[in-house]
């Protein structure tokens, strides 16, 4: 649909159509408190709800996963109604402490190995368990300059070295090793026999050199048990944390309570996540790259990597040469109450939203209202709101200031090529999500409101 305003009259009546056909409640979805009272005397307040809104899913190139991106997401979901399953996984390498290394003392005894992973937090339910194997890598070239896709995983030999079952309430207190309180971790014992054969290598062998060690033992794949049907959380780990650790625990024919630690080095060790959504089944499923040229009438905003919604809000360029008080795109939560599972898995404390810089869509950049003037982020907008809808139901909401974007394209500033809306997370993957209103869908739906001022 393209929009022409030819002129003041014609789009007053455009946008009185628009606005009656909606049937919102404009105090509890889009609010009453945009401009001071007396600005009304000569404004305008007006709303667009012929946007196009399209669901997509692709592989995002731009996500950092590995070098100098040390917080991990690990574990399975598979019991998201809405969204379908997400599993994570975790690579890491450890270094010896020094060259040359060896154990202390003649006649060692291995009493236990333990690979430890600093935790940080959970998202999802957190008394439900979930298991966690340890195997070892066998990728080739694991090294610390890549940086790995983040749908592919790694290769790692079928021995299983260790399992835990844990959940986070577990995870979340410190704990006492050899009477010392370490912050709270991911501890996985591992086997007797790859202890001692950690034991049997030599200052001259593996132990040698970083590089030695590595070709010796390339890392570690931390992998949950993705067939349990009973997942219902992720848990974040912090690799670059001095707990994130190998530690040999042993005696020798002299002195007991001895251990050495192999340690995450953040200069040194690779490391990467592998992430993976599956929709097939779920709500989300039936609206992912429709192409729909009218828009999907839900949209379903994970935190990536997952799905985003391509927004198009035709003619926007073409509206009156006006005075651009307020601008707002309005995106409102649906939810079909206990059935979606919000109360286990969240919606993201704020949602993304990037212009296409050109009309490939290959590229985008922040909206000019992300730099207004003691603005940033916070005026910009897009962080989560709770509101009570006509129904009386406590709803979310984000809502972002596009006032100086709708400026620049009235004076040809700037190009309307479209935007990208996802679900934002400091993370660089996640799994929060939301389901929103998309085009045409009622009282939810997208909408722009803008008040403006005739010249």
């Amino acid at each position: 649909m393209k929009i022409n305003f030819r002129n003041l009259s014609f789009l007053a009546t455009y946008i009185t159509l628009l606005y009656g056909a909606t049937g919102c409640n404009k105090s509890t979805i889009l609010g009453s408190g945009l401009i001071p009272p007396g600005d009304f005397v000569n404004a305008q307040d007006t709303v667009i709800n012929g946007i196009i809104a399209n669901n997509i899913l692709r592989y995002d190139s731009s996500i950092l996963n590995g070098r100098n991106a040390y917080n991990k997401i690990l574990g399975s979901i598979t019991t998201d109604p809405v969204f379908g399953r997400t599993h994570a996984f975790v690579y890491t390498q450890v270094s010896i402490p020094k060259s040359a290394f060896t154990f202390d003392g003649v006649g060692q005894t291995l009493d236990s190995v333990v690979l430890s992973l600093s935790y940080s937090g959970y998202t999802g339910d957190s008394s439900a368990p979930q298991t966690f194997r340890v195997y070892r890598m066998a990728e080739t070239n694991f090294n610390i300059d890549s940086n790995y896709a983040y749908n592919k995983t790694l290769a790692h030999t079928p021995e299983v070295l260790g399992t835990v079952t844990v959940t986070p309430l577990s995870l979340r207190d410190s704990v006492s090793v050899y009477g010392t309180k370490e912050t709270a971790q991911l501890r996985i014992r591992l086997s007797n026999a790859f202890g001692q054969e950690l034991l049997n290598q030599k200052s001259d062998g593996a132990f040698a050199t970083d590089s030695a060690f590595r070709a010796y033992l390339k890392g570690f794949a931390i992998v949950p048990d993705t067939n349990l049907g009973t997942n219902r959380n992720m848990i974040y780990l912090n690799l670059a944390n001095s707990n994130t650790k190998l530690t040999v625990f042993y005696k020798n024919s002299t002195d007991d309570s001895l251990r050495a630690t192999m340690a995450f080095d953040q200069y040194a060790s690779a490391h990467a996540n592998y992430f993976t959504r599956n929709y097939n089944g779920s709500q989300a499923s039936r609206f992912i790259n429709t192409n729909n040229p009218a828009g999907d009438s839900i949209l379903f905003l994970n935190a990536a990597p997952g799905l985003y919604t391509k927004l198009t809000i035709p003619g926007l360029e073409n509206f009156p040469n006006v005075l651009i008080n307020k601008a707002e795109l309005v995106i409102t939560q649906i939810t079909s109450g206990a059935s979606d599972m919000n109360n286990i898995f969240i919606e993201p404390g704020s949602l993304s939203l990037r212009q296409y810089a050109n009309t490939a869509n290959d590229s985008t950049k922040l909206p000019a209202d992300y730099y207004v003037t003691g603005g940033g982020a916070s005026y910009f907008g897009a962080s989560r709101q709770v509101i009570t809808n006509f129904g009386g139901v406590q709803i979310v909401q984000y809502t972002f200031n596009l006032a100086n974007t709708m400026q620049r394209f009235i004076k040809k500033l700037d190009v309307n090529n479209g935007f990208k809306l996802e679900g934002y997370s400091p993370l660089y993957m996640d799994v929060n999500r939301v389901k929103v209103g998309g085009s045409n869908l009622s009282q939810y739906n997208v909408k722009l409101r803008i008040i403006y001022t005739k010249p």
